[in-house]
């Protein structure tokens, strides 16, 4: 966040060490800089007051310009980004700083840590093929498992989600152990797999196949082509 008039240490360069600043009319002494390190275009500081709060400063260079985040602030700006991303991948890191009223330095800063540490996992595309007149048979596999001493369900799933033909697959409650989708390009080409690899695995005990017929909504967007539902007439 902006607005805030920070006083620090100079040497040879200036912004050596904070050593108190204001925020929100509140004048803050800086006890210690816990961490510091540098960005292309900033530098940041981690640093504890003397009645004991944890902020953030970050100098911007280029813009010869200061900002403070609070870690309560900092945490929901993250979520901000993320939920932004989640949404649409194209966002740049400009849009993104313009939305949520941080600088662009720390939107880069959160994206590139996040990328690094797997907290975002990949980026992708959601294409609906039938548009393309492309076939595309996906299917629902319940696959009842017998868990392994020490390692439970682990080891049986990670043999089964590292098949190419696993799109996604889950641990779950109830009748069976594992919920897995499988894609393949015609029925009889996802039903050898089912037959041929997948319930031949040592520890598979039984499976059930549901071919998912069609996509109505999926990851939060809806696929029917906004046909209008039309309602139901209703006899009194």
């Amino acid at each position: 966040m902006k607005g805030v008039e920070v006083h620090c240490y100079s040497g040879h360069t200036y912004a050596v060490r904070p050593t108190s600043f204001v925020w929100q009319n509140v004048a803050y002494r800086v006890k210690a800089v816990e961490k510091e390190w540098r960005e292309p275009e900033a530098k940041h500081f981690r640093v504890s007051t003397e009645d004991n709060k944890f902020f953030e400063l970050c100098y911007n260079e280029q813009q010869d310009e200061w900002s403070v985040i609070d870690p309560g602030e900092k945490e929901r700006g993250m979520k901000k980004i993320f939920e932004i991303l989640e949404k649409d991948a194209r966002v740049t890191p400009g849009q993104i700083a313009t939305m949520t009223g941080m600088s662009q330095a720390e939107v880069k800063s959160i994206i590139e840590k996040a990328e690094k540490d797997r907290t975002i996992v990949k980026y992708s595309t959601m294409i609906n093929w039938e548009k393309l007149g492309e076939e595309q048979v996906l299917a629902l596999i319940e696959v009842r498992v017998q868990p392994q001493m020490d390692v439970g369900f682990n080891a049986i799933a990670e043999r089964i989600y590292r098949f190419p033909e696993v799109r996604s697959a889950y641990l779950v409650s109830g009748g069976y152990d594992l919920a897995v989708l499988v894609s393949g390009r015609t029925m009889h080409e996802v039903a050898a797999f089912v037959t041929e690899r997948l319930a031949t695995l040592h520890g598979v005990q039984g499976t059930v196949t549901h071919f998912l017929l069609r996509r109505y909504k999926e990851d939060g967007e809806i696929l029917t082509g906004g046909e209008e539902h039309r309602r139901l007439p209703v006899t009194m």
